[in-house]
């Protein structure tokens, strides 16, 4: 009886708490000043340290994890979609080049091309709403995250 009891209460069904209601995209609070500025300095400094080539490896995750949010960002608002896809492909070739080479570096024109996906994420951060920017950052940061873990345990095997 006392595993009858307990078997029913895994099965009870959990109580939703119902979300708040978002406003409608164009009412809804925007990233404020100071974040966008540190947004756009995070942005510089990752290009900056790669262009210089004493960027680390952490500095390559900061890149991929942002060309990550930002491109999620723009699939949510339907803007900068392709442009953000160019970027991806941008973070994916570093990150071969990495794995080939244990360096972080640009080669041809790929400098050029990290400023125009900087600019393109600059514009994004100003053109969103705070709770896309923290939707797309925390699927960025999870997707990183199982990433690094696999990484991490290959590695180690």
């Amino acid at each position: 009886s006392k595993h009858r009891a307990a078997r029913g209460i895994s099965r009870m069904k959990r109580k939703r708490i119902p979300r708040p209601a978002l406003p409608p995209p164009g009412l809804r609070p925007r990233l404020r000043s100071d974040q966008l500025r540190d947004l756009a300095l995070c942005h510089i400094q990752a290009l900056d340290s790669i262009a210089r080539g004493d960027a680390q490896s952490s500095t390559l995750w900061q890149v991929a994890e942002a060309a990550l949010a930002w491109s999620r960002a723009a699939y949510l608002m339907h803007i900068g979609e392709a442009e953000m896809h160019a970027h991806l492909e941008l973070a994916l070739s570093l990150i071969e080049r990495y794995k080939r080479t244990g360096r972080v570096l640009f080669t041809g024109s790929e400098y050029q091309d990290a400023k125009a996906g900087v600019a393109i994420m600059d514009e994004l951060a100003e053109r969103t709403d705070r709770a896309t920017a923290l939707a797309a950052c925390e699927w960025a940061d999870r997707r990183i995250s199982a990433v690094m873990d696999a990484s991490r345990a290959r590695a180690a095997a």
